[in-house]
């Protein structure tokens, strides 16, 4: 059997068995326009597991170190219905690098990148995101977040398409997260996508919780500044050794 016709058929068991993995959505969102957002990137784990994630450079997905399991990342995708579609709309995933200090219990550093098989093919439907430009860069805090996920707190009612809902970004009381609160934002499958402040990615979807017990809900995102040096040490490491020149890292 080719690597072709067994991707294609890992694929379909992940799609079609257990009642489905695609638990699409977001909560209290709206359809985005298709590939209005083409940098994000819907993750498939080994396990059945569902993540988001956006492309940062042609080789380099990130997302939340929490979705570890990933291992096909695809491209340029509206509609669920369009991952049935074996082609060139997938890339394996080659290499994973979640951050060394990730705590899977506080979330603590949630963030990871992901390298391709091969640098995706930059379009109208896949293109990269801006990320900030130093670990103090400040932001307006009117943001957009995106995916995937579920629509309702309880994990029902699925959504086929992307959907984003616009939340307000707050300050949390530890520097390397950003916060939001209410019913509004990202659901069940929407973690490692993206939190967007003026076209900037600012965020990762990390964990919501709520909050006293009540039915309010608040949802952490890892800060994307306060890892830069982190971010470019695994990047640019990867370029030079690939060019065969020696990293400053």
């Amino acid at each position: 059997m080719n690597i072709t016709l067994r991707l294609g058929t890992f694929v379909f068991l992940l799609l079609f068995t257990q009642g489905g993995f695609l638990r699409h959505g977001i909560i209290g969102g709206r359809e985005s326009i298709p590939h209005s957002h083409p940098y994000m990137v819907y993750l498939l784990g080994i396990s059945g597991n569902i993540c988001d994630g956006f492309l940062v450079t042609k080789d380099f997905v990130m997302t939340a170190a929490h979705c570890s399991q990933s291992v096909i990342a695809f491209l340029g995708i509206h509609n669920k219905n369009d991952i049935k579609t074996i082609s060139k709309r997938y890339l394996m995933i080659a290499e994973s690098f979640p951050h060394p200090k990730y705590n899977n219990i506080t979330f603590e550093n949630d963030i990871m990148l992901l390298k391709l098989s091969e640098p995706a093919e930059l379009n109208n439907r896949v293109r990269t995101v801006d990320l900030p430009r130093s670990e103090e860069e400040t932001f307006t805090p009117n943001c957009l977040v995106m995916g995937w996920g579920c629509q309702t707190v309880n994990k029902t009612n699925l959504s086929e398409v992307l959907k984003e809902v616009n939340i307000t970004a707050l300050k949390c009381t530890v520097p390397d997260m950003i916060c939001s609160e209410g019913v509004p934002g990202p659901g069940c499958g929407d973690s490692g996508g993206p939190l967007v402040c003026g076209n900037v990615a600012q965020g990762i979807v990390s964990n919501t919780h709520k909050i006293n017990n009540a039915n309010m809900f608040r949802t952490r995102y890892t800060r994307i500044s306060h890892y830069l040096s982190w971010i470019y040490s695994i990047i640019n490491k990867k370029y030079d050794l690939y060019q065969g020149i020696k990293t400053k890292y």
